[in-house]
């Protein structure tokens, strides 16, 4: 009965942003066509416009499957968020020019930081733990590793982010080098911050870590 109701809020999650992304599309085809008209910003671009929904819709597509796949146990939170930032950071952020607001900027790199804290430890654990579930390595050098490796992939991220904005926006504000380095900041940050509190639940209850773990069981049912 908690799976089903689990599995409901994720469900309704995900139809609602299903919908969401529906009406979008729907305001972006009439905006074409001047039936309505859309407040955007000089940057807005239609063609931009249409492929972030695409993405958006195989990014849905890719988290159904994922999290429905037998091996794999994801939290019911963890997959609620990653649907509200499929939305929120393809169609709201583009069609609003929040990423022109460096602190709506700040606020989606922080977001995603979050996310690939949680990826990363899931896979470094299930890496490291034993056929009891129980960890090979000590809770100092698995939060060290995941901490590394979140930011490793945060830097990425961002290279692959900035790299698109680059050629999105005709003028591109925020490609100086030192907005740059205030992002990768707030993602060390972020990064940092979640491996203390990894680690302080490692050595003691452990309940926010098995709470936020993406599980691989070794066996399908």
């Amino acid at each position: 009965m908690k799976n089903f109701k689990k599995d409901l809020a994720c469900n309704i999650t995900l139809i609602s942003v299903l919908a969401c992304t529906l009406i979008h599309l729907t305001f972006l085809i009439l905006g074409i066509f001047d039936v309505v008209n859309l407040k955007t910003t000089a940057s807005f671009n239609y063609i931009v416009a249409f492929v972030l929904v695409i993405a958006c819709l195989l990014l849905y597509i890719l988290g159904f499957f994922i999290s429905h796949q037998q091996r794999l146990s994801v939290p019911a939170w963890f997959r609620i968020m990653f649907y509200i930032a499929f939305f929120v950071f393809t169609n709201t952020y583009y069609l609003a020019g929040l990423y022109e607001n460096i602190w709506f900027l700040l606020i989606f790199f922080a977001y995603i930081s979050v996310l690939i804290n949680i990826i990363c430890l899931s896979l470094f654990y299930n890496i490291q733990k034993d056929e009891k579930g129980r960890l090979k390595t000590s809770a100092k050098y698995l939060c060290t590793c995941v901490c590394l490796w979140s930011i490793a992939v945060c830097s990425f991220v961002q290279f692959v982010v900035n790299f698109f904005k680059a050629f999105v926006f005709d003028q591109y504000i925020f490609s100086t080098l030192k907005v740059f380095a205030f992002e990768y900041m707030i993602m060390i940050a972020v990064c940092t911050v979640m491996a203390i509190i990894n680690y302080l639940s490692l050595i003691q209850t452990k309940t926010l870590v098995n709470g936020c773990l993406i599980k691989h069981n070794n066996s399908s049912k």
